[in-house]
């Protein structure tokens, strides 16, 4: 597989810098998880499989990030992409992948990712902080940037917080680092809160506010991409140094979502729906729906494996974020696909 034919690829499709474009092959890339479509010795079209494992009621689960999916301009319009997704969904199913997932890179491709059968799971709100005149102190909370407390307490306390998250995609230490660095490259940084103690209570990755010559005072504002906190005192002091340290008012900070104020981030697939289903059953005994699909479920997936008709049900599934993920009721809509015997999940919030 050529490497570099990729990269260029990936330069031609995405308005990445040549930084991050480096820091993604260097410790992202790797040959393994990567598909391909070559015409006549060049590479027209790839993708990576990225694999994470995410928390999934009282297990883990394995799940595919989709990323970098792209075809060079002048073989698009062909199907190439739908192929090599469909070639990922055949890969993932080998190596036993529960779900698959993946964050537009544009509106519109939404509508093009739902025909091969992903689904919004991805939501987030976003509040706003507003810098108090009178700054609030804590003498017993310090912030700090990241190079302060060691590696290892910063990625111990990350790690603790993501697993907090009922349904969370995990990340390695050496994924933390990758996520610093990118962080840095976008010209933010990743503010700590610490105890008395000098223990990690909070943390905020942070983006410069937008200095466009001419923008009025008013619209300038730091972005909080996530925020782990201990308590509330604590995230009032992480966006309140965020927002003096860049010398502006306001802060704008992701939020779990909070109906009907959401935005769609990302889009997901299950890939082994009968096994997320079965688990499911398996954790939420006492839930009238759980009643239902247990005296349904068989005959139902004997019925989709077996016939081309589309059937509906209504199921609980997870719901994802982009840095971690958050577990949602959700109304979803089971169809089944003839060519491939394939269920996909269409997915709704339903509170």
């Amino acid at each position: 597989m050529n490497k570099q034919q990729i990269i260029d690829l990936w330069r031609l499709s995405f308005n990445d810098t040549e930084e991050f474009i480096r820091l993604y092959f260097d410790r992202v890339y790797k040959e393994e998880n990567t598909l391909v479509i070559e015409k006549d010795g060049q590479v027209v079209s790839a993708l990576q499989m990225l694999p994470y494992t995410m928390t999934y009621y009282g297990t883990e689960i394995s799940v595919a990030y989709i990323s970098g999916a792209c075809t060079l301009p002048s073989m698009r319009g062909k199907g190439l992409m739908k192929q090599l997704m469909q070639k990922a969904f055949d890969e993932m199913k080998y190596r036993s992948v529960a779900v698959a997932a993946l964050i537009p890179a544009n509106p519109w491709l939404f509508d093009y990712y739902r025909e091969l059968g992903y689904t919004e799971t991805f939501d987030c709100s976003e509040d706003t902080y507003i810098r108090p005149e009178t700054p609030v102190y804590a003498p017993q909370i310090t912030v700090v940037p990241p190079e302060v407390p060691s590696l290892d307490q910063l990625y111990d306390y990350f790690n603790r917080k993501i697993r907090e998250r009922q349904c969370c995609v995990l990340h390695t230490k050496d994924d933390f680092v990758t996520i610093l660095r990118d962080l840095q490259l976008d010209g933010g940084q990743m503010l700590t809160a610490l105890n008395e103690k000098d223990q990690p209570i909070g943390m905020a990755f942070t983006l410069p506010p937008d200095h466009t010559p001419g923008l009025s005072e008013d619209k300038k504002q730091v972005y909080v991409k996530e925020f782990f906190y201990d308590d509330d005192r604590v995230a009032n002091l992480l966006l309140q140094e965020a927002t003096l340290q860049n010398n502006v008012n306001k802060a704008i900070y992701k939020t779990p979502p909070v109906v009907p104020a959401t935005r769609p981030v990302g889009m997901a697939r299950v890939i082994d729906t009968e096994r997320l289903i079965h688990h499911w059953l398996s954790t939420h005994r006492g839930h009238r729906l759980s009643h239902w699909l247990s005296h349904r479920w068989h005959t139902l997936w004997t019925h989709v494996v077996h016939h081309a008709d589309t059937i509906y049900f209504y199921i609980l599934v997870l719901y994802f974020r982009s840095c971690g993920c958050i577990c949602f009721l959700l109304k979803s809509l089971v169809s089944c696909i003839e060519e491939t015997k394939f269920l996909h999940l269409r997915i709704y919030k339903s509170f």
